[in-house]
């Protein structure tokens, strides 16, 4: 789920902005594996530390609230990551990846351990097997863009007629597709930082676009595999 992916800013990451310092590849991987490590590690720490009081207090606001403040939350930070530079991008991530951390906590809330240790387990074998065919097969992941947005706005959309018009009635085959739109998107955002101009700035930006797909599917899994316990 790429931030800032339009054509207009895909074209310029591609080339060096003033002021800015090409790094190495190595350099700009570890970076982004630095940042998505750095959002898990945060989000980890909200849930292990703060779980119950997080999940407790979100249910006693408002959902209407909640849902205001968290949208909020991440488009002032996707507005930093976009605008900002490296130091900016970096708090603009942070600043996404903590109401994360809460929602996890509330999502989280009585699913058994090991279903969310065989689910991370999963995304992390997605994730790589993603990356691994976007780098092989680049041009293929980089022209799902548009069909991957609109197919996620359907999804979307889809899921909460389905929630709200047919008490839940297809839930589970939206859920399947929500899986499968955020691994494609996976490989279409590594695909993407192949393109671009390797500078910390871009690492970080499209770390915020890998860990919101990796954290999409995360979701997803592990709610395929709870209700499958079920």
């Amino acid at each position: 789920m790429a931030l800032g992916n339009s054509k207009a800013i895909l074209t310029e990451r591609q080339f060096l902005r003033e002021g800015e310092v090409e790094i190495s590849e190595r350099a700009f991987n570890l970076i982004i594996g630095a940042m998505l490590m750095w959002g898990f590690l945060l989000n980890f720490a909200t849930v292990a530390l703060f779980g119950n009081q997080a999940a407790q207090m979100v249910r006693s606001m408002n959902p209407l609230i909640f849902l205001v403040i968290y949208i909020a939350l991440v488009l002032i930070g996707n507005f930093m990551i976009v605008k900002g530079g490296a130091l900016m991008s970096f708090a603009g991530y942070t600043l996404i990846a903590a109401p994360i951390g809460i929602l996890l906590c509330v999502s989280l809330q009585g699913v058994p351990a090991s279903v969310i240790e065989s689910a991370v387990l999963i995304t992390a074998i997605v994730t790589l097997s993603f990356m691994i065919a976007a780098t092989v097969f680049p041009g293929f992941f980089l022209s799902l863009g548009r069909v991957l947005f609109f197919s996620l706005i359907f999804t979307i959309v889809g899921s909460l007629l389905s929630s709200l018009l047919f008490r839940g009635a297809g839930h589970k085959l939206y859920t399947w597709l929500g899986a499968g739109i955020f691994s494609l998107y996976i490989g279409y955002d590594w695909a993407r930082a192949n393109t671009c101009a390797r500078t910390v700035d871009n690492a970080i930006d499209l770390s915020a676009s890998l860990y919101l797909d990796i954290i999409n599917l995360f979701l997803r899994i592990v709610e395929i595999m709870n209700n499958n316990r079920k």
